[in-house]
């Protein structure tokens, strides 16, 4: 019985470890997801502030809008929208910005389509919370997440970012 039990725990732990996917797979589905979103042709706008509209996924709302920043919300967790109006969409301002600010990030990744520039940057705040940025040309979005979480957020950010109208 106790051989039975020892099995079954085994077993258990060696399922539970083949679920958990590493940071360098996170990392690289990560990238995909964003870059899949910024590929896309945006979707068609939900919300609307003075400035601009844009396109919220369900389970988001705005919680304060002004006129370059829009906090958005997710349950408990906050999203911050910035919208330089006088930058392209081709300008890397704000991407090289944040690798001028932050050494070895968890991923710093560009795309481009077109004339514009999209990335996903991402940097290790601790070992249980990261903060992700994307963005296309001036225009970025901000969390701080988990790691499991990472791959969702950075292809919801960069829905949102990628339909600003």
């Amino acid at each position: 019985m106790k051989l039975l039990k020892s099995l079954i725990i085994v077993l258990f732990l060696l399922l539970a470890a083949g679920c958990t996917q590493s940071k360098a797979d996170i990392k690289e589905v990560s990238i995909d997801e964003a870059k899949q979103a910024f590929e896309n042709n945006g979707e068609k706008p939900n919300n609307k502030t003075e400035q601009f509209s844009f396109y919220l996924p369900e389970n988001y709302k705005v919680e304060k809008a002004d006129k370059y920043n829009v906090i958005l919300a997710k349950g408990a967790q906050r999203y911050i929208l910035f919208v330089n109006e006088n930058e392209e969409e081709n300008s890397q301002v704000s991407y090289d910005t944040l690798v001028k600010q932050y050494e070895n990030p968890f991923i710093s990744k560009t795309f481009k389509k077109n004339d514009k520039l999209g990335y996903l940057f991402v940097h290790e705040l601790d070992s249980k919370k990261y903060e992700v940025t994307v963005g296309i040309g001036g225009t970025k979005l901000t969390t701080e997440t988990e790691l499991k979480n990472i791959k969702e957020d950075a292809r919801n950010m960069m829905i949102i970012v990628s339909s600003i109208q």
